[in-house]
């Protein structure tokens, strides 16, 4: 059931919402305590349930063994952890821009969120999550990802603009900008 069908082409959007249902349908391969733990980890340091959800989606796209690995993981536990947070607002109808701007996240740390390196997004990512579930917000958290593995890459830019575009169309009508 998680596993890629023969020839699937995995794409960012497809391991997002591979993991979100596995995060949706606790009791199945993940139990409540390991969503509970994903929900609590810290990326830098995760729980045995990360690796857990590693074996059942991630292995096909983290590279090898050693620090690149390493560095996958990290990465992929902050994006978890954000999207574990998000449980079922977790929406690919709903661009992460607009759902920033629709709840009145601030400009100056959606400025802030769009200058972060990827160490930096490892800590912002989960606070972001939290902000969105505290205003009950959905969000397409494929989006974060992409911001995520997106950072310093050629293709960085293109992510963040169009992020930004998505935030700056809803606050420039609600005059927030």
């Amino acid at each position: 059931m998680t596993q890629p069908v023969q020839g699937e082409v995995l794409t960012l959007s497809g391991i997002v919402n591979r993991l979100a249902g596995l995060l949706r349908h606790a009791g199945g391969a993940l139990s409540t305590g390991d969503v509970a733990a994903l929900r609590r980890m810290n990326p830098t340091a995760p729980p045995a349930a990360f690796f857990k959800l590693e074996g059942l989606a991630l292995d096909d796209v983290l590279h090898g063994d050693g620090k690149r690995r390493d560095l996958d993981e990290t990465r992929w536990a902050a994006v978890i952890n954000g999207l574990a947070q998000m449980g079922n607002l977790h929406r690919s109808d709903a661009p992460l821009g607009r759902a920033l701007g629709d709840a009145g996240f601030a400009d100056l740390r959606f400025a802030r969120l769009l200058r972060a390196d990827a160490d930096r997004l490892v800590v912002e990512l989960p606070m972001l999550a939290r902000y969105l579930v505290a205003r009950d917000a959905p969000a397409d958290w494929s989006d974060a990802a992409r911001l995520m593995f997106s950072a310093g890459r050629a293709d960085e830019e293109t992510v963040r603009r169009r992020i930004a575009r998505e935030y700056y169309r809803v606050t420039s009508r609600s005059g927030d900008a």
